[in-house]
């Protein structure tokens, strides 16, 4: 008689969790896949200096910065701040996590010839990174930064290991990523899945889960019966229409949580929207209201302006009003403009948004109603058309919800290549992210909202809900991120 091993002896009791996803894609660089349906696969992967605890927030749509991989900080002076590291953390292949990869993370994304166009955007603040010893850097900033922590909380920011990125290269290193986070890379099969296991030795303790894999079913239905199979534990992207679908199965119930804002841009080089009347007049005639009640089913919320609550007090301006709907007004304004009946598409992707097709078509007919020729083009190569092209008058997009300051989530989502005359904008949004003092700061972002309604570039539409269906027996909830945090203090079964 063979006697069991020890290894068959101790084997793993933990549960594994599948959810079903409605993208995997074919690149996990952290500051490459910044992506909303990138973010379940690298949060799980990677950490950051400073992490978020959003557990904080009872409706988890705000957070508080606590230590990350860096143990403490310190502020040397107003352009430089030092971090401790925290010892004996290891990356996934077993390599010591050590100054020398935080600073190889930032120069590689800084780099001026790096592929890192968004990262890049993002961290610009950081003039260099300096190894003091092992376990300590100082990040020097090009101007002082009241955002520097919140950009170091961010996924762009999650540290990758030095040696085995130089080892396999920028290319390599996207298909088989290598982290320090709860979950170890296993398999990918763009389009289809993304296998982790458990990082039994993570610094946060041993997950509760033995396996993550995160499988690709673009269609809602497919995703709904796979959870009604037992084929997958959690799904995420449901619309409002498919919850009653959900709650009927029997095992499994629903959880959401507010994520970020979706929004129009309206493509100012274009000579049809160069005029703002004829811009303010399309704001003025979509009823947000209408879209919330049906298609979100009252769930998402109107935003007051171009803000998140979670700015604080400091910076968030309550006695804003939500966005306006005057069709009277509306077509006042479209009387006085220069527009002469010139076509207007409102481009949208497919699949990208729950209810973007909808809520583009709902949209459209608002602005007809008010005199505009206005129509639908359905383009899953939305992102990829420039201010030159003669198609591009109105699309829609969605804004950064963290991190949750202004300099980011009002400033760099407006401060884009579709806005012609933004100099003010510019100007102002350049003093508010190198200054320090909370009241000055608050009155240049109040300044730069009232030229962003003046001007009308684009015009918010609401607040969006994501919502999962997650199996009865799993005790799990959401972060306003789109993060699917699977950290041992997020998950248990009941």
């Amino acid at each position: 008689m063979l006697l069991p091993t020890f290894a068959v002896a101790q084997e793993d009791t933990r549960p594994p969790l599948t959810v079903g996803v409605n993208a995997v894609r074919a690149n996990f660089d952290p500051a490459l896949a910044l992506g909303n349906v990138d973010f379940p696969m690298t949060y799980n992967m990677f950490d950051t200096l400073v992490a978020r605890d959003f557990s904080k927030s009872k409706d988890r749509t705000a957070y508080e910065l606590v230590p990350g991989l860096a143990q403490s900080w310190k502020r040397i002076d107003d352009r430089t701040m030092e971090f401790s590291l925290r010892p004996d953390v290891r990356f996934h292949n077993g390599q010591p996590f050590t100054s020398a990869d935080v600073k190889f993370t930032f120069d590689r994304i800084l780099n001026p010839e790096s592929d890192y166009v968004f990262a890049k955007n993002l961290l610009k603040v950081i003039e260099r990174v300096d190894i003091v010893d092992d376990l300590t850097v100082r990040i020097t900033t090009t101007a002082p930064s009241p955002i520097l922590l919140h950009l170091l909380a961010y996924h762009s920011s999650d540290i990758v290991p030095k040696a085995y990125f130089e080892s396999v290269g920028e290319s390599g290193f996207g298909q088989k990523p290598v982290g320090t986070g709860p979950f170890a890379f296993v398999k990918l099969q763009p389009d289809e899945s993304m296998e982790l296991k458990a990082n039994d030795s993570y610094f946060r303790g041993r997950p509760t889960i033995s396996s993550l894999t995160f499988k690709a079913i673009p269609e809602v239905s497919a995703r709904i019966t796979a959870l009604a199979n037992g084929e997958v534990d959690v799904i995420n992207s449901l619309p409002p229409d498919q919850l009653e679908a959900v709650k009927n199965l029997g095992c499994c119930d629903l959880r959401s949580a507010l994520m970020n804002h979706h929004f129009l841009i309206y493509n100012t080089f274009n000579p049809v929207m160069a005029d703002k009347k004829l811009r303010q007049a399309l704001n003025l005639s979509v009823d947000r209201q209408l879209l919330v009640d049906t298609l979100w089913d009252g769930k998402a919320t109107l935003p007051h302006s171009a803000q998140y609550e979670a700015w604080g007090p400091e910076l968030y301006n309550p006695d804003r009003p939500t966005p306006a709907f005057d069709p009277d007004r509306a077509r006042q304004l479209l009387s006085q403009s220069s527009y002469k009946g010139e076509p207007i598409q409102f481009v949208t992707h497919p699949v990208y948004y729950t209810n973007g097709v909808a809520v583009a078509e709902a949209v459209v007919q608002m602005w007809k109603a008010i005199g505009v020729n206005a129509s639908v083009r359905v383009d899953e190569g939305w992102t990829k058309l420039k201010k030159e092209d003669p198609a591009l008058t109105v699309r829609n997009a969605s804004d950064w919800v963290v991190p949750t300051d202004p300099a980011v989530t009002l400033y760099m989502t407006w401060a884009k290549r579709f806005w012609k005359d933004q100099e003010r904008f510019v100007e102002l949004a350049k003093e508010g992210e190198t200054t320090l003092d909370t009241k000055r700061r608050y009155d240049i972002y109040q300044k730069m909202i009232d030229i962003f309604e003046d001007e009308a570039p684009g015009t918010y539409l609401y607040r969006a809900p994501e919502f999962y269906g997650v199996r009865t027996t799993i005790q799990w909830l959401p972060n306003t991120d789109y993060t699917m945090d699977f950290r041992p203090d997020n998950i248990h079964f009941k």
